[in-house]
């Protein structure tokens, strides 16, 4: 794999990401400003986003055919990278602190990158890789 396709994987996933952040963002203040409960507000923004996110990835940043099996790979792994999230942030401010905003700013930093990181790399090669050709026989 070239470095060229690499970076331009990375700046992809990056623009999809943001632009799904975006969405999820959008939709939750629309549902709340249209007087939805926060709960199912969120949930909205997020499934939103998810599918942003699906979309994105497997025709842009990944270019590659959609299939059940990749949904259901992308949805695990965006269940788990939730936890994986959650977690993350939690212990960050337990260990570090949330007296103030910049304690709250590192551990969402942290969190998100580790998040992003383990997010790119399963997506690159388990979710989106592309079909090994058969081999033919001679």
């Amino acid at each position: 794999m070239s470095q060229l396709k690499l970076t331009a994987q990375l700046r992809r996933f990056l623009i999809t990401g943001v632009s799904a952040t975006l969405i999820d963002s959008t939709v939750y203040s629309l549902m709340l400003y249209l007087g939805m409960d926060f709960s199912p507000a969120k949930a909205c923004g997020f499934i939103a986003a998810v599918a942003f996110a699906y979309n994105g990835h497997r025709r842009w940043t990944f270019s590659t055919h959609g299939s059940r099996k990749r949904i259901a790979g992308f949805a695990g792994l965006y269940v788990t990278t939730f936890v994986i999230n959650n977690v993350t942030n939690t212990l960050m401010l337990e260990l570090y602190g949330k007296e103030n905003k910049l304690d709250i700013a590192i551990a969402f930093v942290v969190a998100t990158g580790i998040t992003a990181i383990v997010n790119f790399t399963m997506m690159k090669f388990f979710i989106f890789r592309p079909k090994k050709p058969i081999p033919v026989q001679e």
